[in-house]
């Protein structure tokens, strides 16, 4: 059977024919590996797109575990820089024209006052013994008040009705030749209600000066209480006598702050 299946022959001594072959053989070689190849190469790998974020951060910083870094901006070229500065510039503040004051005319209006205070109402006056000078009693003193006051002249004991205490006389402190001042109401006291009686222990002296005026009894209100020491202090006074001599002597005012109803 070998004998009779054909056989290729080559040529013996033909050396182009040779080189022809293998490099027939080597191109079949050549393409059976790249089919083989092509047909076993798996499918293609699609690399994922870069991702880039864009935060904004307010308050804390971030913490460690947030999210993956963004991939770095392009740094901006010398254009882009230009032009934010130039966007950066504040723009001027228009001036606004200043306003003209308006001038109202107001009318003043006047409501009635709801409190009214109450008038001032006559007071008594109760005369006080004075302290008796040296040799005699002396008569009692007068008093005066903002609104009433008792008699001009002290009146005689009856010691000096019987005749026998001629020349001798206590202070006088209400008197048509005095011109004595009478004390103001004081404004908040009247407003207030505030009424009291004030007792002063007034020390005379011989030319009728008050040397002191201090509060024997107070009213119950220090308003009026220096209303009336003030007022008093400032009085001239007929000065005691002794046998028709004037002499320093203690006298007792009573002032009575009362309002009318």
């Amino acid at each position: 059977m070998d004998s009779c299946s054909p056989r290729p022959t080559l040529p013996a001594n033909d050396p182009d024919a040779a080189r022809l072959v293998c490099l027939a053989i080597a191109i079949a070689l050549h393409l059976a590996a790249f089919w083989w190849l092509y047909a076993h190469q798996p499918a293609p790998i699609t690399p994922p797109l870069p991702l880039t974020l864009s935060a904004r951060w307010v308050g804390e910083a971030a913490t460690n575990d947030a999210p993956a870094k963004a991939a770095p901006a392009p740094a901006p070229t010398a254009q882009q820089v230009q032009k934010v500065q130039q966007k950066a510039k504040p723009l001027p503040t228009p001036k606004k024209p200043p306003l003209k004051p308006v001038k109202k005319s107001v009318k003043p209006v006047v409501k009635p006052l709801k409190h009214r205070t109450p008038p001032v109402q006559p007071a008594k006056v109760m005369p006080v013994s004075s302290p008796q000078p040296p040799v005699t009693a002396p008569a009692p003193a007068a008093a005066t008040t903002a609104t009433q006051a008792s008699g001009g002249s002290a009146s005689q004991n009856p010691a000096q009705k019987a005749g026998g205490g001629a020349g001798n006389s206590a202070p006088i402190a209400r008197d048509a030749r005095l011109n004595n001042p009478e004390p103001q109401y004081p404004y908040e006291s009247r407003r207030r209600g505030e009424e009291g009686r004030v007792i002063l222990n007034v020390r005379v002296t011989a030319e009728g000066t008050a040397a002191s005026v201090e509060v024997d009894k107070s009213s119950g209100y220090r308003r009026l209480d220096m209303t009336a020491r003030k007022t008093v202090s400032r009085w001239k006074f007929i000065p005691a006598k002794q046998n028709n001599v004037a002499v320093e002597a203690s006298a007792k005012v009573t002032i009575i702050f009362k309002l009318r109803a």
